[in-house]
Order: structure tokens, then sequence, then C-alpha cells
């Protein structure tokens, strides 16, 4: 589980919002003053993180996880935890039991 990374919530919405604060504001029905708000770390409601999903075509979880961590957080199946193996057979011809 990850958990908010507002490191990467900044560096990820600098990069969508570029140089143009007040389009990118205007666009979304946001003040300007709340865009400055966020690109220098705070953390939008869930509905304005929603709005800037949609708006700029990522999911919502992109612009809140910090890949880098993710990627050092071993996996499930490496050691860390227990693994589940799944496996399906098919039904005997003729629907038998």
């Amino acid at each position: 589980m990850s958990t908010i990374s507002v490191p990467a919530f900044t560096r990820k919405l600098r990069e969508v919002v570029a140089d143009e604060p007040k389009a990118f504001a205007y666009d979304l029905g946001l003040s300007l003053s709340a865009v400055y708000n966020y690109l220098n770390g705070r953390v939008p409601a869930t509905e304005v993180l929603f709005r800037i999903a949609q708006y700029t075509g990522r999911p919502m979880e992109w612009f809140l996880v910090d890949e880098t961590a993710v990627a050092a957080t071993p996996a499930l199946g490496s050691g860390g935890g227990a693994e589940v193996q799944v496996a399906y057979a098919a039904a005997p011809a003729g629907g038998g039991t």
C-alpha cells in the first residue's frame, strides 16, 4: 500500500501546468490562487483532483503516487508475503459433475 506523496503531486502538477497556470485555472474553473496553492504543496480536494485528472487524461493515482518509491518497495511473491496461485480446470464434456 502506498501513501500520498506531496512532492510527487507538486512535481507532476508543475509538469502538467507548465508555464500556463492562468489558462489551467480558467479551463478547470479554479481560481489562480488555488492553482498556486496546489503548485506550492497543497493537495486539492478529491473533486478538484478528479477534474484535474479528467482534464489531463491522467488517472488520479498518477498525481498522488511517487513511482520511484513504489518501484523500491518489494512486490508480493518476492518473499515479502503470501503468494496465491490459481489454476482453473476445464469442465468435463457434457457438463458432468
